[in-house]
């Protein structure tokens, strides 16, 4: 069984260097598209700002004509806070728009007086064809030096071109390497389910021998119930590679409250699944029953993880669960507000890191190109959301339906394969709730992941939830698709609050 989990370790390790090496080819290619274009864009800034002057004079505009534009702004400046001054001064004057007038008249005089000295002061407007041919001669210079920059240009991309190519044939061997032994782990990994399978049905079938046995105790019988119910769930999942979570007789009590109560339903790969129900229900506490955020009181949580092993969420810590593929969002916004919203997502990514502390703390090249790597997927994700222009802002002041996204775009950068979303459309208005809606259409049909959704938003469950549970004081109520789960009567009772005809 040890060296079986090594194998799974393994798996994950691997996958993480390959989407590594994946996003570090995509640096490499995007960095010497960038240069190039990068690079034009700066010989081209060089070459305007040092024929600017020149291309002017020869368009005919001296340098006498712009002392004098200038000159004139600066007196308009000057006259229109003397203007300001005296309309205070005179405020309370009765007569104050005649006074208003005579002013403008004669500071309109004073102006044009200013401009006709200005013009005799400043009067050689025209270039002679020698200086002509001076700014001529400029214009030439600077085109031919741009033009020994742009060759220039080409030799350094040339050597960046073939150091690239085989930076990437470097990669693409690793690639290749890794992906072959992805699928020696993933064989070992499915060989290892079957065998687990077979010896999981005989110990059920030793159960069934021991519970018909007359000597048992009450609290034998009720043991081995237990342990027979946990069996056959995991049988299930193991058995149907298309459930990527079942849960079967769940209970969480908090003293005599029964949050849950003998709740099972399954999930299936790919779907949008829905958890609906009144107020206090347990929809949450299912949430953080499967999260481990509560050990449930009794039950079995199996999850069909990123490496398609069948693990016991019962026996995960909290902080395990994330390494298995389960993201989730909170009702309530949790966001680092003192960091940028890439930034967010960045702290997110953390257990995707390959580096080690020691390697933070040197700050080593493979640190920081790790997490050049993972900024691109954070923008991409970013992107994909359409939120990127909020990239490199703080979550302050942000609107609610953005910071939404930013938590769903949080979720993504951990790889999961089963998002957990918690309320999503609570506090939106109509129109934020039809966007995101889309976006977590989107997001399950590109990233191919799995969305268990709990939300009282009736609208937005029935347009996106394949199939819906719905669940009354911790009991299953029903579970169907979203049609027949409208017209069920007591989905109806309990969630709409309808009685019945008297």
């Amino acid at each position: 069984m040890a060296m079986m989990n090594k194998d799974t370790v393994k798996r994950r390790r691997t996958q993480l260097k390959l989407n590594y090496l994946i996003g570090l080819e995509y640096e490499y290619k995007k960095k010497l598209e960038e240069y190039k274009s990068k690079k034009l864009i700066e010989i081209d800034r060089y070459f305007t700002e040092d024929t600017n002057v020149a291309n002017k004079r020869l368009e005919g505009i001296h340098h006498n004509s712009e002392i004098i534009t200038k000159k004139l702004e600066q007196y308009d400046k000057k006259a229109y806070w003397k203007r300001r001054r005296f309309k205070n001064k005179n405020k309370s004057m009765e007569n104050l728009d005649s006074l208003l007038s005579v002013y403008d008249g004669k500071a309109l005089e004073d102006r044009n007086e200013y401009s006709r000295l200005l013009g005799i002061k400043y009067s050689n407007l025209t270039y002679t064809e020698d200086e002509k041919s001076k700014f001529s001669k400029i214009i030439e210079k600077q085109t031919n030096l741009r033009k020994a920059r742009i060759e220039k240009m080409n030799v350094k991309f040339e050597k960046l071109n073939i150091k690239t190519i085989n930076l990437i044939d470097k990669i693409n061997k690793k690639q290749e390497k890794f992906e072959l032994l992805i699928k020696e782990l993933n064989d070992k990994i499915n060989e290892r389910n079957l065998t687990t399978l077979k010896e999981e049905k005989q110990l059920l079938v030793e159960i069934d021998n021991q519970l018909v046995q007359k000597n048992l105790s009450e609290k034998q019988k009720i043991e081995l119930t237990h342990k027979k119910e946990s069996l056959e769930n995991k049988i299930a999942i193991y058995s149907d590679g298309n459930i990527q979570l079942s849960v079967r007789g769940l209970k969480m009590y908090f003293g005599g409250i029964k949050a849950v109560n003998d709740l099972s339903f399954e999930v299936r790969k790919g779907e949008i699944f829905g958890l609906i129900g009144p107020n206090g229900a347990g929809k949450t506490t299912v949430f953080n029953c499967i999260t481990q955020f509560y050990k449930s009181t009794g039950g079995s949580i199996y999850f069909r993880n990123k490496e398609n092993d069948i693990v016991d969420l019962n026996k995960l810590q909290t902080h395990d669960i994330i390494h298995e593929g389960i993201a989730r969002s909170f009702q309530n916004v949790e966001l680092i507000w003192e960091l940028t919203v890439l930034d967010n997502l960045l702290v997110a990514g953390h257990s995707l890191l390959l580096t080690d502390y020691l390697e933070h703390m040197v700050n080593s090249n493979r640190t920081k190109r790790e997490e050049m790597v993972l900024r691109t997927k954070g923008y991409k994700i970013l992107k994909d959301l359409k939120i990127e222009e909020y990239a490199f802002r703080s979550p302050y002041g942000l609107p609610y339906g953005v910071l939404k996204k930013v938590e769903l775009a949080r979720t993504l950068m951990t790889d999961p394969s089963l998002i957990i979303l918690d309320e999503p459309a609570a506090g939106l208005n109509d129109h934020e709730t039809i966007d995101l809606a889309n976006v977590i259409k989107e997001i399950n049909e590109k990233y191919k992941v799995t969305i268990f959704l709990v939300e009282h938003d009736m609208g937005l469950v029935m347009s996106i939830c394949e199939r819906v549970c719905a669940i009354s004081f911790g009991k299953k109520l029903a579970l169907d698709v979203p049609r027949e789960i409208q017209l069920n009567h007591d989905v109806r009772v309990a969630y709409l609050g309808e009685e019945d005809d008297e």
